[in-house]
Formats: structure tokens, sequence, C-alpha cells
């Protein structure tokens, strides 16, 4: 037949790759908007068969070969890729994610000096609060708020996230030391606050989170370490990783270009206030490889579980379910359904850098936050009203993202295998 001419006279978008796959999550974040969380009634989803859990380790000083329990870098993979592009043979039922074709989310279990090292800085993140509620020691870290590094780099406090009194946050960026120093942490006046020892406890638990993150954007694009190294900010120097030591000037030009890109953020969630949406953040993705969150101690993050049946390109109008928004468990609940409190728990999430440099083979994980409620507290039980102390949810993301510049671009061909390989089996 002959071409359309419908779109005749249109401008072409500059980037039309970019700008389909940008419309393409639009698309599924409008769908998920249209699901339910059936939390415990009959046939709703639940997280034991929607989100799959991996167990691993840190590549550190605390890395035990011996360990025959590591998730291989294929069941990395498989907990990441949408079950509709896993090959299975014909009398296989088993899809690592149940009744939905993927969430693009996975949790990870810890032990050993790894779990010390997330707990060390869950004990941080808890620290700097208490620190900034205390009003004779926050006035720096106050009069810092958010401050700008370089083009869409920034760090710092703000008390008050859109002025929409429902989100403290505290972004920090790694800058990286030579010859094994101690990398700084981004805005300074943070280690003032917390302590040296706390600051401690925040590095190692970071460097644990940029390093199973990075684990896992390797194996999910079936990257070799040189390749891995070349894209990921795992908080290392740029120089360190890339060869290219040029002799810089102690200026903020060396502060800008060697930051992280990576960063990390504490977020307190407020009392909702009476006008509030009942969203504490609404249905979104990150701009990331990995969001890696160590499990909060108060559940409220939900993740979209699309249907096994779901297809993005789906009829706006269908009236067939989509999916379902699954919360993801409490630390408690996972210490229980474990029976034992040493192990420490991660929440991962694929970004949009992932989705974009598997080929769409890893969907891009739709989340989003609901608030805690006051617990029911009442004198005789019988009023069902909530009341008590608001405890506030405490959150504290790593954001790992592609290094900057020149030196992280990639050969698709040569750096991205997996991908290739996915594109002519498909």
């Amino acid at each position: 037949g002959s071409p359309s001419v419908a779109g005749a006279g249109a401008k072409e978008h500059p980037r039309p790759l970019l700008h389909n796959f940008a419309r393409g999550i639009g698309r599924r974040i409008r769908h998920s908007n249209e699901g339910t969380n059936r939390s415990g009634q009959v046939g709703a989803y639940t997280s034991e068969e929607t989100i799959s859990c991996l167990e691993m380790q840190g590549s550190g000083d605390s890395f035990d070969a011996e360990r025959a329990n590591i998730s291989s870098r294929k069941s990395i993979r498989e907990a990441f890729t949408e079950s509709s592009r896993i090959k299975y043979s014909e009398n296989s039922n088993d899809k690592p994610h149940g009744r939905s074709s993927g969430s693009g989310c996975t949790i990870i279990r810890l032990t050993g000096a790894d779990a010390a090292s997330i707990h060390g800085l869950t004990q941080y993140t808890n620290r700097f609060f208490e620190r900034v509620d205390n009003d004779d020691c926050n006035d720096d870290i106050k009069a810092t708020g958010v401050f700008r590094i370089d083009n869409h780099v920034y760090a710092g406090f703000d008390d008050d996230v859109n002025g929409e009194g429902k989100m403290q946050f505290l972004d920090t960026r790694i800058l990286p030391n030579r010859n094994d120093i101690v990398p700084l942490l981004l805005p300074l006046e943070v280690g003032d606050l917390v302590g040296s020892k706390s600051l401690s406890d925040a590095h190692k638990g970071m460097d644990v989170l940029l390093d199973i993150g990075s684990q896992i954007t390797s194996a999910v694009l079936d990257m070799d370490s040189t390749s891995a190294e070349k894209l990921i900010d795992d908080g290392t120097h740029v120089q360190q990783q890339t060869g290219c030591n040029k002799d810089k000037s102690e200026s903020g030009d060396m502060v800008a270009g060697n930051v992280s890109n990576s960063y990390h953020r504490l977020i307190r969630y407020l009392k909702p206030q009476q006008s509030s949406d009942g969203m504490a953040f609404q249905a979104h993705v990150d701009s990331s490889f990995l969001t890696l969150i160590p499990m909060p101690e108060l559940p409220g993050l939900e993740v979209w579980c699309p249907s096994s049946s779901y297809n993005a390109r789906i009829n706006e109008e269908s009236k067939e379910s989509k999916g379902e928004w699954v919360t993801i468990p409490a630390l408690d609940r996972m210490r229980k359904q474990d029976g034992s409190n040493t192990y420490a728990y991660v929440v991962a999430m694929a970004g949009e850098f992932l989705q974009l440099t598997s080929n769409g083979q890893v969907p891009v994980c739709i989340h989003r936050v609901i608030p805690p409620k006051l617990p029911v507290l009442s004198h005789n039980g019988l009023d069902g009203k909530r009341h008590g102390k608001y405890k506030p949810r405490v959150s504290a993301p790593m954001f790992l993202r592609p290094r900057r510049g020149e030196s992280a671009r990639l050969d698709v061909g040569k750096d991205l295998r997996q991908a290739e390989r996915s594109a002519e089996a498909g």
C-alpha cells in the first residue's frame, strides 16, 4: 500500500528514538494509575509471587568465594527481565514473576559485613534527622540549602520539597580522593552535623550499595568489568577508571568534573496534611540505572506489577486488567519471614537508563509512596479513629547513574553485548 501521509508536514522530533522511549514510559505510567492495591484480598498480587529475591554480596574485602547460595548473573538478569522476553522450555510454567510480566524491581538479601554496613547507613540516616531537629546544631546545614555544582548536579538539604509540606530531602554527592584517602561527601556540613563515626558508617553503606548496583547493571547488560567501569559511576574517581589523568587546579571546575553523578538521598515523609491527595509521592520512574534502597522500617513503597498478559500498546480504553500495585514489605516482615535479624535487605528498582541500555528487555520500575497512617489507639478500642504520635517514614535511596563526559561513551555492539544478542534473538 501507499505510505501514510497523515503526518505530512509535521516537524520531526530531533531525537525520535528517545522521544518514542519517553512516550512508552509515559503510557505505562498512565496504565499504572488505573491499577489498585488489593493487598490482603482474595486473588490479590503479592510481593512473594511478583518480586524476586536475590542473594548477593559485595566484591570488596568481605567477599566469600565459598558461599554457595549467591545468585548467578543469569538469575540476576532473569529477576529484572520481563517474563515475556525470557525463553522457557515447553513444559516450564515457572516464570520468575508469577502473575506479573515483571515490575523491574527485586529485593537483595545481604549478610555479614555487607549487612552490617547497610545497618550503619540506616543509623546514619536516623542520626541525620535527629540532629536536623535539634535547633542547637542545625544552623549550618539549613543555611547551606540546596546548591548547584554543575549542570543538573545538585547537593544539599531541602526541608520542604516544593513547598508542599510532604517531604524533606538531603542529596549528597561523593567527591573521590586519590591515593586511598577517604572521599569527601558534599555538602561538607553533613559530616559536621552527624560526626566522623556516623559519616564513616555512611560511606561504608554507600560503597555496598554502589558495589551491588554495579554488579546488577553489569550482569543485566552482560558487560565485562572494563565496560562496566567506563559506564557506571560507582563513586570512584573518574581518572582512576578511565586513565584520563589530567592535571587540574584545585578549583570549582575540578569539583564539578569529578563529583559523582550517582548520588545518595535521605528522605523523610512528613505527616500528611488534611488537604493531601493521599500520596506522598505520585507514580513515577527514576532517571538512573538502578535505585537501591535499604529496606525501610515502615511500609509505603509500592511498585506496579503489570499483568502477565499486559501489552504496553494495549488499547487505552481496554477494560482488561493491566496490573496491580504491590506493597514492598517492611523490614520487620522480612526479618520474621527469614527468622533472623542479621540480614539486611535492599530494594533494587530499574531506572530509565537500564531499560534503554538493555534494548527494552528490562522494564523500568514504576513506583509510588503512600504515607504511613497513624496507629489506631483508643482507650476502648471501639471508635476506629486513628490516634497517637505520627512516626515519619524515612528512606535512604542510592541513585546509580552513568558517568558524565566523553570517557563514558560506549560502543553499543562491543560494550552492550546482552542488548545486541537479545535484539538478534528477538
